[in-house]
C-alpha cells in the first residue's frame, strides 16, 4: 500500500511538472490594431462667426454635406474632386471604418494622446483651418476628427491631404493647433500614418469659376 501511494504520489507530481511547463510555452495572444477600411470626408457649409480672438462656427439650414469616399488604401474614386468657394467656410468631418465596418472615429478622440491630423498640400494662404474636436467631457481637444476649414481665397486645383498620424508616447504635447498644416510633421512629430487620404480640391471664385 505504501508503494502504491509513493507511485500515485509520483505520477502526480510528474502530471503537475508538464501542464506547468505547457502553461509557460503558451505564447501570449496577440494586440491586434483594427485594420483600417473605407474612409469619408464630409465638407458642411457653416457661418464662421468672429468673437473677439475666436470664431463660433453655426449650422446653416440648408446647407448639405459634399462626401468624399476613400478606399481602405486612402484612394478617391478615379475623377473624384470638389469645388469649395473663397470666402466660406466647412465643418470637415472623418467617418473611418474597420474591415468589419465598424466606425473608428470616437476611438481617435478617446485616445487623443495619440493621435493628431494634419492637413496639406494647399498654396501659402489658401485655407486656413481649426480643430474642433471635444472629448466626453465637451472639453476642447486637437485630433481633427472634426474641424473647420476656410476658403481665405480661390487658387488654382491642388491635391488635398489627409492624414491622421498615431504619434509615439509623448509626442502630442509638443503640437499645437497652429501646427494642421506643418510640411515636417513626419519628421518632428514621430509615429505612423494611421489615415492618408488624397484628393483633388478646387478653391474656386464666390461664381464657383476655377482659376
Amino acid at each position: 500500500m505504501k508503494k502504491l501511494r509513493q507511485y500515485s504520489v509520483a505520477i502526480l507530481v510528474a502530471v503537475i511538472a508538464l501542464t506547468f511547463n505547457a502553461c509557460k510555452k503558451d505564447p501570449k495572444p496577440e494586440v491586434v490594431e483594427e485594420v483600417a477600411g473605407k474612409s469619408e470626408l464630409s465638407f458642411l457649409e457653416v457661418e464662421r462667426e468672429a468673437h473677439g480672438d475666436h470664431f463660433h462656427y453655426n449650422p446653416i439650414a440648408s446647407a448639405k454635406p459634399l462626401v468624399i469616399t476613400f478606399d481602405s488604401k486612402g484612394m478617391a474614386a478615379a475623377g473624384t474632386h470638389a469645388h469649395l468657394q473663397e470666402g466660406k467656410t466647412y465643418k470637415l468631418s472623418l467617418r473611418s471604418f474597420d474591415v468589419a465596418n465598424n466606425e473608428l472615429q470616437q476611438g481617435f478622440l478617446d485616445q487623443q494622446d495619440q493621435y493628431q491630423a494634419f492637413i496639406l498640400g494647399g498654396p501659402t494662404g489658401v485655407l486656413t483651418y481649426a480643430y474642433g474636436d471635444r472629448d466626453k467631457s465637451n472639453k476642447k481637444i486637437n485630433v481633427g476628427v472634426t474641424g473647420y476649414l476656410t476658403v481665405d481665397k480661390a487658387a488654382a486645383g491642388f491635391t488635398f491631404q489627409y492624414v491622421l498620424r498615431h504619434l509615439n508616447p509623448g509626442v502630442k504635447s509638443g503640437i499645437t493647433g497652429a501646427d494642421w498644416n506643418n510640411p515636417d510633421f513626419s519628421v518632428k512629430f514621430s509615429g505612423s500614418n494611421k489615415l492618408d487620404l488624397k484628393f483633388e480640391l478646387h478653391p474656386v471664385e464666390a461664381d464657383g469659376h476655377d482659376h
